[in-house]
């Protein structure tokens, strides 16, 4: 069905429970269609023109569909209001699309064409690329028998591999070197990685830079980067928390638990003047390189051939890439996140013993949760076999160390809680943990007591969150998919926070459970 243009530049991928109108509108975007088709065409071998426009739509850009008379299709993304960086998040996914194609053999779209300045004809940033061949994932996972996931799983820990035995001279985003004006803002690549003079390492891109409302960065000369070694980054990713400290505490946020600017920024002095220390562990000597990964594989960023879905034909969605220590980088994918129960090591899970004693609803949930189990098993014993540097930064890593890392640049997103538990942690298990020198950080009993008081509140937050995304099927941003009736998902919500507060009375008061949930009616 035909649409008209102001449809075309409108979000229409779902609704949100939180803030619909704000959302929808900063994934507006207007741009010359005219111009983009004119773009199109002169990327086929004979000038053909557009015939036809497919919205697809995306999170955090416009997604298009673009047919030519000669049956061309290639997808255009143009980037909206909520997409990271101005510039940066455009030239550094149009890199890593042509650096991963040129340098190495996972299979990317391919870049035909990209701008990062919006004055351009088209009137907006983008990227055209090749449309990904073959099906996404999540149309033929849940009908793929064992051997053919173990398979996939085998497939994509190959495509990791070669991803981490790249080791970049720095951490951030990787550039086109044109892309990056100022020298001091630029680490180039050697010829080893770079054989054409062409890349660098540059700032980080991603919308953690922003200030949520606007494309603006937090603050003006803020650094993001490129940081040649982990104290660096530390210190980067602290003064990013610090900025983003100016901005409004979340609505969904206990006061207590999130804490005070000055309890933010006492927790993230304590981290700048641990990392000297920290980073003379082991740990990091091992698995402190830089490498580019991809953070977010769940089965729609996945395609596999049709005729044998054990073959991956493409990955996409490579947006805010970073080049980051790979014990940071390292995870389960999304779709292999192991079920409830699950153990680490060489054991093969197994339906359970009683099986046969279970009714027909049960033999099919048992036999669905171990067959999770074994996708996920195939991914921890291929990566202890086949790589292990990855195998390692998951498995071997020591949690505690990963977790100031991961949790010093979002302080004021997901509150102090989790970093200062992170430290105390530490701070305690110093000696044990193998250091010999004295651990520059400390803590009063009496401040370890009270953390103690909002650890359990953040528990309690943490887990009110998880359990309302989970019963609504939605995410962090309460989006409600295409086709679900969003009147009644409102409903549901509404229901399901009544029964929250029952269910939580003994833990939480109406007034607390009403100020935590995620999605305020």
């Amino acid at each position: 069905a035909s649409i008209t243009d102001d449809e075309l530049f409108s979000y229409s991928n779902g609704r949100y429970l939180v803030n619909d109108e704000q959302q929808r509108r900063k994934r507006y975007v207007k741009f010359d269609i005219q111009a983009l088709c004119r773009t199109v065409s002169s990327l086929t071998k004979d000038g053909a023109p557009v015939c036809k426009i497919d919205k697809m739509e995306g999170g955090f850009n416009k997604a298009l569909l673009v047919t030519t008379e000669d049956g061309r299709e290639v997808v255009a993304k143009i980037r909206t209001f909520c997409a990271g960086r101005e510039k940066l998040a455009t030239a550094s996914e149009a890199a890593v699309l042509h650096y991963l194609r040129e340098h190495t053999t996972v299979p990317v779209p391919k870049l035909l064409a990209w701008s990062d300045d919006p004055s351009n004809p088209v009137g907006a940033e983008y990227i055209i690329m090749e449309k990904a061949p073959g099906t996404q994932l999540y149309k033929v996972w849940d009908v793929m028998k064992e051997y053919d996931r173990i398979q996939l799983v085998v497939n994509l820990v190959k495509i990791e591999k070669q991803l981490s035995a790249i080791k970049f001279p720095a951490y951030g985003c990787l550039y086109f070197r044109h892309s990056i004006a100022k020298e001091s803002e630029r680490i180039l690549l050697d010829a080893s990685l770079d054989p054409t003079a062409s890349f660098c390492v540059g700032p980080e891109c991603g919308p953690a830079w922003t200030d949520g409302s606007s494309p603006d960065d937090i603050e003006p000369g803020l650094a993001a980067g490129p940081w040649h070694d982990l104290v660096q980054l530390v210190i980067g990713k602290a003064q990013r928390s610090n900025a983003r400290s100016r901005l409004p505490i979340a609505k969904n946020t206990i006061p207590s638990v999130h804490g005070s600017a000055a309890e933010h920024t006492s927790a993230l002095e304590a981290a700048i003047k641990l990392a000297p220390s920290l980073v003379k562990h082991d740990h990091f000597q091992q698995l402190s390189d830089s490498v580019l990964w991809h953070t977010d594989l769940h089965l729609g960023n996945i395609y596999v051939s049709a005729e044998d879905p054990t073959q991956i034909t493409c990955v996409i969605d490579w947006q805010h890439t970073l080049v980051s220590p790979v014990f940071t980088q390292a995870r389960w994918p999304v779709f292999l996140q192991p079920p409830g129960g699950y153990s680490t090591g060489m054991e093969i899970p197994k339906l359970p013993e009683d099986f046969e004693e279970l009714d027909t609803d049960d033999k099919e949930l048992a036999r669905v949760q171990k067959l999770e189990a074994v996708s996920s098993k195939a991914y921890e014993l291929q990566n202890s076999f086949d790589n292990r540097l990855v195998y390692c930064a998951i498995w071997k890593f020591d949690a505690r160390l990963r977790e100031v890392f991961r949790r010093v640049g979002d302080t004021w997103d997901e509150g102090i809680v989790r970093l200062r538990e992170a430290l105390i942690a530490i701070h305690q298990q110093w000696e044990v943990m193998g250091f010999s020198t004295p651990c520059p950080i400390t803590f009063t009993a009496e401040e370890v007591a009270a953390h103690a008081q909002q650890f359990d509140k953040c528990s309690q937050w943490v887990e009110v969150q998880d359990l309302a995304k989970k019963l609504l099927c939605t995410d962090d941003y309460g989006w409600v998919m295409p086709g679900v009736d969003f009147a009644w998902k409102q409903d549901q919500n509404k229901r399901l926070l009544e029964l929250a507060i029952k269910h939580f009375e003994a833990q939480l008061s109406e007034d607390e459970m009403r100020a935590i949930w995620p999605f305020p009616p």
